[in-house]
């Protein structure tokens, strides 16, 4: 009995080494090139609506990639082994980004943002089928030291990397060419580094294979699920507020790009700078912002952080220089990172958990017909206005979202009472 304990422990030790090195190779792939998706479209000719693109067309390819996604992990017997492939169909697609500046007569950004938008496909059920697979990997007990080690060396790996990238792509290039071949080289590192995740995806060790009844019964459950949505008032309240609050949020996203790059001249190395600065107050706060939420509620919580999250846009339209937007990233990524954490653990907490995994890409499909239509939105209007008045309008709409959560912690607390 205490060898099968022992060995027990020592394939949880090997499944955290594993997971450590999963995640530092998915930080050094998805970072070494995101951060500069925009710049990148930039100096392949693009314009602000290839901006918007850039967050839309994924968000709407993940909108069809979620259900069929989670047929199909949860009725595989093995999750990792179907989440493996489609990994490395999303890193293929690296290889391929590779070759648009090659393109002669091809509308290049265009074609960038497109392969963009199909990464998400096979990347969407990826992420469900690892969040997924954990699950199956960890018991509940070892869960969150995996986790917690896990994101504490990938977020290293992603400021490292933020870091060297930023002042590679802005020290080493000497002519505009240059620098496309500087980002052709990235992203193929980044495919060597998905290939290396894809690899460590494989060598866990499951403790146990899905059960077969599990592939007849689940698209019963899915319909049971959507049937038993009205019953449920807490996530139905929960899901009106956070669409309110994402619309504002999404609108956001392609103006953010275009007055960092558009209006105040960003190169590299200054993205990289307010990654950087972003992902360590992020890192720095996410336990704070956990502290809170077991103090005071996740639903307090979630409304100091999206109220923080609806200065955002005002700190923007105040930044006259690059230097200041660096200093207002701070607040962003102190908000950003309570925002996130929150609205999942009250996602978590709001349903139920039984077939809690169809509820979640239930939510994550109405979540992303936002984010398909939000940005389009925000440039369009832009364009009609100007980014100023875009940029208060979406400050106005994140805040409504915010007073919405905290309309909603009022009643629960009411209720509670």
């Amino acid at each position: 009995m205490i060898f099968n304990k022992s060995k027990k422990q020592g394939i949880t030790d090997y499944n955290i080494k594993v997971n450590i090195y999963n995640g530092i190779a998915f930080s050094i792939s998805i970072n070494l090139v995101k951060p500069y998706f925009a710049k990148f479209a930039e100096r392949l000719g693009g314009n602000d609506y290839h901006f918007a693109l850039l967050n839309s067309l994924p968000a709407l390819l993940s909108v069809f990639a979620f259900l069929p996604g989670a047929l199909m992990i949860e009725s595989a017997k093995s999750k990792t082994k179907i989440t493996s492939k489609f990994l490395l169909a999303q890193k293929l697609i690296y290889l391929l980004i590779v070759t648009v500046p090659f393109l002669g007569s091809v509308n290049k950004p265009f074609l960038f943002v497109l392969l963009i938008g199909l990464m998400n496909f096979p990347g969407s059920i990826a992420i469900m089928g690892y969040q997924s697979s954990m699950g199956d990997i960890f018991i509940p007990r070892n869960r969150g030291r995996a986790m917690s080690l896990r994101n504490r060396y990938s977020d290293f790996s992603r400021l490292i990397i933020s870091f060297i990238s930023g002042q590679a792509l802005t020290l080493i290039p000497k002519t505009p060419q240059q620098t496309i071949i500087l980002y052709q080289i990235f992203f193929f590192i980044a495919f060597v580094f998905g290939i290396i995740e894809f690899i460590m995806l494989l060598r866990f060790k499951n403790r146990q294979d899905k059960e077969e009844v599990v592939k007849e019964k689940y698209f019963t459950l899915f319909l049971e699920t959507v049937k038993d949505i009205p019953k449920q008032k807490k996530l139905i309240t929960f899901i009106i507020c956070s669409l309110m609050f994402h619309f504002g949020w999404q609108m956001g996203w392609p103006l953010f790009s275009i007055y960092s790059i558009k209006i105040l001249h960003a190169n590299e190395s200054w993205l990289s700078i307010m990654t950087i600065v972003n992902g360590g107050c992020s890192i720095i706060a996410s336990t704070r912002w956990a502290k809170f939420a077991d103090k005071k509620g996740n639903s307090l919580a979630l409304a100091l952080a999206t109220m923080g999250m609806a200065i955002t846009p005002l700190l923007y339209v105040l930044s006259k220089s690059l230097l200041q937007l660096v200093i207002f990233n701070i607040l962003v990524g102190i908000a950003t990172a309570g925002t996130i954490l929150i609205l999942f653990n009250l996602l978590l907490e709001v349903t139920p958990d039984k077939n809690r995994t169809i509820y979640i890409a239930i939510y994550s499909i109405l979540i992303n017909i936002s984010a398909t239509i939000a940005p389009l939105f925000s440039v369009w209007l832009k364009d009609m206005t100007s980014i100023y008045f875009t940029l208060i309008l979406v400050a106005i709409l994140r805040l409504i979202g915010s007073i919405a959560f905290f309309i909603r912690n009022l009643k629960l607390n009411k209720c509670s009472t």
